[in-house]
């Protein structure tokens, strides 16, 4: 049995990555909505941010006149309402503390905020707290988010809340049962 004909660039080579549930849910949604397999998802974002890595290293061994314009990263994100879970455009550029720490392959970029929006849906207020970090330049390094309700949910009536919501609230409810009776 000779089996299959060996690829001239086969990939032989095995990562294993360990993913928390967000980031596994946004490996999934970006592999349904691009109908790439989730692999290539993760050799493509290895591309690029290469290819990001290669051209800061050039960048600093360059001349002025030969330094390419790196661009940054976009700050536009999406967010969901806590309160009815709509989806929200936000540009965090708008509303970020800038800072830089020069680092080997250049500039660290920390955009920083905290800020308060209204949801164009429910019309509540919400809170956006965390930071965005570009290094090196063009590429991002990491990011926290969080976005939280502004009035506590046991003031809302519950007419007003989706049925997303109060089943998300019966699945806490019914997770702190649970964890109680286990601690008994």
């Amino acid at each position: 049995m000779r089996g299959r004909p060996k690829l001239e660039d086969s990939r032989d080579n095995q990562y294993r990555v360990r993913l928390n549930d967000e980031e596994n849910e946004m490996l999934s949604y970006a592999s349904l909505k691009t109908g790439r397999p989730k692999s290539e998802i993760f050799r493509l974002a290895l591309v690029d941010y290469y290819n990001k890595v290669r051209l800061t290293e050039l960048n600093l061994e360059s001349t002025d006149e030969e330094a390419w314009d790196l661009g940054k990263i976009s700050l536009k994100r999406v967010i969901k309402c806590p309160f009815c879970l709509s989806q929200i455009r936000i540009d965090l550029e708008d509303e970020s503390q800038v800072t830089c720490d020069e680092r080997d392959m250049g500039p660290e970029t920390l955009y920083e905020f905290d800020f308060e929006g209204e949801c164009p849906s429910c019309g509540r207020t919400y809170r956006v707290t965390g930071y965005v970090s570009e290094y090196p330049q063009g590429a991002l390094n990491s990011e926290k988010i969080n976005v939280k309700m502004t009035e506590p949910l046991s003031d809302i009536p519950v007419s007003e809340l989706p049925e997303q919501v109060i089943a998300r609230g019966k699945e806490t409810v019914e997770k702190l049962l649970a964890g109680n009776k286990r601690q008994k």
